[in-house]
């Protein structure tokens, strides 16, 4: 098997992964050389009471009991018998050649390890406000104008997105072997209403570890679904606190920070920017450095621990 494409889903919204799929039946890459792994993960309704994967010849449901998207792609990593590893979310809807790109560009590149899409592109359910508009980052959208390609830890632009990720077999099992031994990293990723992340770039870094390139196509195109639930500032201003509680045990995990910041510097600059903000990007400031200082307390616990 050529390669295997994983959607891992948790009570999804049917509409949305109804277009998933209908996306994936159109890849121009012949279904006959790619499986297709839907990782129920612990879904109130189980997926497969909605959905049916009999269109494609390899095409399987499988129940993940454990709850959380790191425990699910480990799930999908584990069954998935193609070379190369494909990951779609539920809300995401491939542009028609993009499996067949992946392919070909992870042949014609032996030393790329991790591959993913240069242009994320939103369709709003609601179209967002002019308040919303600045903190869509948080979304995981993308629009990459030209291609990155490094092994270099530091550079995050060349470091693909969860939606839409590809990498090589062999390294998705050397993820899952560290995963086991290192629990923090483990607990990254969105569990339920726990809005963590960055499991996706703790999984892209291994890659790199090993010496292989990670890299970011602008051809490789995807559109990204968002449900009006997703622009709710409580939403919005939980996801914020939720990738910078992740980003700061990623940098400790992956040992980001070559030059720390005094931390008086910061937190005068924390105070500045706190008086000057207001409305929602108050509350999403205040709840980062709030999510950061308790991620803090958690790494310094863990090294106490551990050593």
């Amino acid at each position: 098997m050529l390669l295997s494409v994983i959607i891992c889903s948790h009570n999804p919204k049917h509409e949305f992964l109804n277009r998933t799929l209908q996306a994936l039946k159109e890849q121009s890459l012949h279904d006959q050389s790619w499986e297709l792994l839907l990782i129920d993960n612990a879904s109130n309704q189980p997926v497969s009471e909605s959905f049916s994967l009999v269109w494609h010849p390899s095409g399987k449901i499988i129940r993940e009991a454990k709850i959380g998207l790191t425990q699910a792609r480990i799930r999908g990593i584990a069954e998935a018998r193609g070379d190369i590893i494909v990951f779609v979310d539920d809300d995401n809807c491939l542009k028609q050649n993009y499996l067949e790109l992946l392919v070909s560009t992870m042949d014609s590149i032996p030393l790329l390890g991790t591959l993913g899409a240069g242009k994320i592109l939103p369709e709003f359910e609601q179209e967002p406000t002019h308040t919303e508009l600045p903190f869509l980052r948080s979304l995981a959208l993308r629009d990459e104008k030209r291609a990155h390609f490094s092994n270099d830890v530091n550079y995050h632009k060349a470091l693909p997105f969860g939606a839409g990720l590809c990498i090589r077999r062999s390294i998705g099992l050397a993820y899952v072997s560290t995963c086991a031994e290192r629990p923090i990293a483990a607990s990254l990723g969105r569990t339920g209403s726990l809005l963590l992340s960055a499991e996706d770039i703790d999984l892209a870094l291994h890659a790199c570890r090993d010496g292989y390139l990670a890299g970011v196509l602008p051809e490789l195109e995807l559109i990204h679904l968002i449900p009006k639930a997703r622009l709710e500032h409580n939403y919005l201003t939980n996801l914020a606190a939720g990738h910078a509680a992740s980003n700061y045990l990623l940098s400790k995990i992956w040992k980001f920070e070559v030059y720390p910041e005094n931390a008086f510097v910061k937190w005068g600059r924390y105070w500045k920017n706190r008086i000057q903000a207001k409305g929602l990007g108050k509350k999403i400031l205040i709840a980062e450095y709030r999510a950061e200082k308790e991620a803090r307390k958690t790494w310094k616990k863990l090294m106490l621990q551990t050593n």
